[in-house]
């Protein structure tokens, strides 16, 4: 177990650093203890409730700033700082626009204090090592740090030279100290390996955004261009088995995969498109003359950085200390190309809402198959998984699922709303049937099951499909006939386009999906027309509300399902939909309310699906006490 000064801990690669350093194990001798710099307690306190992690004697914020003399820590944190055994230098914003004196403040001089505090540590204990992240950019190693100074090429953003000249300065000291220092090199870091997860959304997201914008005709670069792309979660590895060395050397580590083996810029620019639903670049343009043309009058009103482009890569990078370390410690931090398009959904949806659109710590952002979804796993009662609407996504109903006491709850985005990708099935209706059905028998536990609108008639396909894993479903005004006459998606879409807050309301309340103007949440006005300002949701909204316009969509046998295990819930000022005659048979609660209660009855939505819930788990039938698999 060692004690690690961290900078930067509460940043997006920090967060992953600093969960998977408080692993059990994670040291020697046991977990690590951790003095962490942050500039904000409140704030470092919501990301450890985020993280799952806690305050204990391993885990301990110091406040500071890495601008200020001597990190801006008091007595006492200068005190802790100076019984750290490793130094962890992550600090610094991802931000390729700094200006000049930023960059030199947050870079240059906090790496001096960092020195500073190393080499006394080591005059006073012996420092074990010091760890410091750059990028895979920095052009220095153990053999060229006898420069006296960074020069940088013409053009060089401050961001970058102010950080490069920050990697020669603290080889050039702690060489000359003999204190051990590796150098992590990662590359453009996106979401986790395993949900996708990108709450940075400057690197592989100025991408994303350049596409869906379609400012983007051209791929950057051609075949011999890449972009090099790293999991957070990956990286935290690396850094959290660099902790682990008993001995550490010297040694510079980039966190990249092999070229031959990574998607060139054409590769990567294309699956973006297909991601975000827009045309796919036609062709490619020169790095150069891209980067002089982003950089005039014209090219910065596009909002796309010309430093951008220094990220993009046209050759190999040595990789023999970064697989030496992974086969040691038995890592992989290769790309998972399975994840890419949740990755991309996701920077998609935080691009469009950003902060807004993101709930507080009580639901987690995760994964079901191939859908992403917002989880509670408090509860001891039978999990239940919402299914959205269309104009709608997981959010929305969140306030209906945090009403769910007592049961672990799985807020959906459906393929293509949200942070889910898109299904890219040639068959609308069976796409979705097919996502859900998925995410189910990943969870492999029954579930009730409780679809809105549109996400009625997915529940209601699934439950038909796996009858074992739906121990109950709730329809909550299911959609269960054509609603219109057939309108070509391309005609929806282009209404979308041009949505304005004035018209959404004029349709909501024509529709019947809200009582009157007062009921309508602004909230929901609001993510409905960011949501649309994503290609990707407006044309899966389109897509799907042209299939809602043929019968055939339909397709269920209502005769034959289980009476104890549906209900309806009817809002009677629905304008829109009808509760058809071979589903009256069935248990129907009609509420005074219009299409959307959900949204805007989140109390009596949550209660009736309890009421369901509770009946439906006191009566476990003798197929689910079977195993499902």
């Amino acid at each position: 177990m060692a004690h690690i000064f961290i900078t930067g801990g509460t940043g997006f690669i920090g967060r992953h650093v600093l969960r998977a350093l408080s692993l059990p194990g994670a040291g020697s001798g046991g977990s690590h203890r951790l003095t962490v710099l942050v500039r904000s307690l409140a704030r470092f306190d919501s990301i450890l409730q985020k993280e799952g992690l806690e305050y204990s004697p391993h885990i301990r914020p110091v406040k500071g700033d890495l601008s200020l003399p001597s990190l801006g820590l008091d007595d006492i944190g200068l005190e802790l700082a100076g019984q750290a055994d490793i130094l962890l230098h992550m600090g610094g914003p991802m931000d390729i626009g700094l200006g000049r004196e930023e960059a030199e403040s947050v870079f240059f001089r906090s790496s001096e204090e960092m020195v500073s505090l190393a080499k006394q540590i080591h005059t006073n204990r012996g420092l074990k090592h010091f760890i410091h992240l750059v990028g895979f950019k920095s052009p220095y190693h153990e053999k060229n740090a006898d420069l006296p100074e960074h020069i940088g090429h013409p053009g060089e953003p401050p961001y970058e030279n102010r950080k490069f000249a920050a990697d020669l300065y603290i080889r050039r000291e702690l060489y000359r100290e003999g204190i051990p220092l590796s150098v992590v090199n990662p590359s453009v870091v996106i979401g986790d390996s395993a949900t996708g997860v990108t709450e940075q959304t400057g690197g592989l997201g100025i991408l994303v955004d350049s596409v869906r914008r379609g400012l983007m005709p051209l791929s950057p670069g051609g075949a011999g261009h890449w972009l090099p792309l790293v999991h957070a979660d990956h990286a935290a590895a690396f850094i959290a088995a660099l902790a682990r060395e008993e001995e550490p050397g010297n040694g510079t580590y980039f966190l990249l995969d092999e070229k031959s083996g990574s998607p060139d810029m054409r590769e990567l620019a294309r699956s973006i498109a297909k991601e975000v639903r827009v045309r796919r670049p036609f062709g490619a343009m020169p790095l150069p003359l891209l980067s002089k043309a982003l950089g005039t009058k014209w090219g910065r009103k596009t909002g796309i950085p010309a430093e951008s482009m220094n990220f993009i890569a046209d050759g190999d990078f040595p990789l023999a200390s970064k697989q030496a370390v992974e086969r040691k410690y038995k890592l992989d931090t290769g790309l998972s190309r399975d994840i890419l398009p949740g990755t991309i959904a996701d920077l998609d949806y935080r691009l469009s809402h950003g902060e807004a659109g993101l709930p507080g710590a009580e639901f987690k952002p995760g994964r079901l198959g191939k859908l992403a979804v917002w989880s509670r796993q408090r509860g001891s009662g039978i999990p239940v998984v919402l299914l959205h609407g269309t104009f709608s996504g997981a959010f929305p109903l969140l306030p209906a699922a945090s009403r769910l006491n007592g049961h672990p709850v799985y807020a959906v985005d459906l393929p293509g709303f949200g942070r889910s990708p898109y299904h890219h099935g040639s068959d609308v209706i069976a796409g979705y049937v097919e996502a859900v059905t998925g995410a189910l028998m990943e969870l492999g536990e029954p579930v009730v099951l409780a679809g809105h609108s549109f996400g009625g008639l997915i529940a209601a396909k699934v439950m038909e499909r796996l009858p074992g894993y739906v121990r109950g479903a709730v329809l909550l005004q299911p959609a269960l006939h054509p609603a219109h006459a057939g309108v070509p998606a391309w005609i929806a879409g282009a209404y979308m386009k041009r949505m304005t807050e004035r018209a959404l309301v004029r349709k909501l309340l024509e529709s019947g999906s809200f009582a009157d103007e007062e009921e309508i949440p602004q909230e929901y006005v609001r993510y409905v027309l960011r949501d649309l300002a994503s290609p990707r949701v407006r044309k899966t909204n389109a897509d799907v509300f042209a299939a809602l316009g043929n019968a055939g969509a339909f397709g269920l046998s209502p005769g034959k399902w289980d009476t104890g295990k549906v209900r309806l819930i009817w809002g009677e000022l629905d304008r829109r939909y009808r509760l058809p005659q071979a589903f009256r048979h069935l248990p129907v609660t009609e509420i005074p309310a219009g299409h959307q209660f959900p949204i805007s009855h989140p109390d009596r939505t949550a209660g009736l699906i309890l009421a369901h819930a509770e009946n439906c788990g006191s009566e476990r039938t003798a197929m689910e006490r079977q195993p499902l698999f």
